[in-house]
């Protein structure tokens, strides 16, 4: 059974998902469309940017941790964890857009949902799990 918490911590998780998906497009967009950037090299530099953001919403918002308490080592992991769902995030846009014809934004929207999974039980399991929590 999924415990309250759990399910709240969620909510607040896919909130901030959705804030920096709405940046992540944004950025995705301008550096493809107004700077002719490759999609999938803005797709890379969209990620940097959403996931700092993210990174920083959900330390002190969702998990409720100082941002600068071991904020090196939370980053890390957070990193690491944000990185194996960019990396399924950008074979999943490659594949939608390139395989199937799907325009690109759509694509990436697509992918986003499926890596917010993989985000979310990564980071409270491991990035801020413990007694880190303020």
């Amino acid at each position: 059974m999924v415990k309250k918490e759990t399910l709240f911590q969620f909510s607040k998780f896919a909130i901030v998902g959705i804030i920096n998906t709405l940046t992540n497009l944004v950025v995705l967009f301008i550096l493809t469309n107004f700077f002719e950037v490759y999609y999938i090299v803005s797709g890379f530099f969209a990620f940097l940017v959403a996931v700092t953001n993210s990174f920083i919403l959900n330390s002190l918002w969702t998990f409720n941790h100082k941002i600068f308490h071991k904020s090196k080592e939370k980053y890390s992991k957070f990193l690491i964890i944000s990185t194996g769902a960019l990396a399924v995030n950008l074979i999943l846009l490659y594949s939608f857009t390139e395989f199937l014809n799907l325009y690109y934004m759509f694509s990436q929207i697509i992918a986003i949902i499926f890596s917010l999974w993989i985000n979310f039980l990564g980071n409270k399991f491991w990035t801020f799990s413990g007694d880190e929590a303020t």
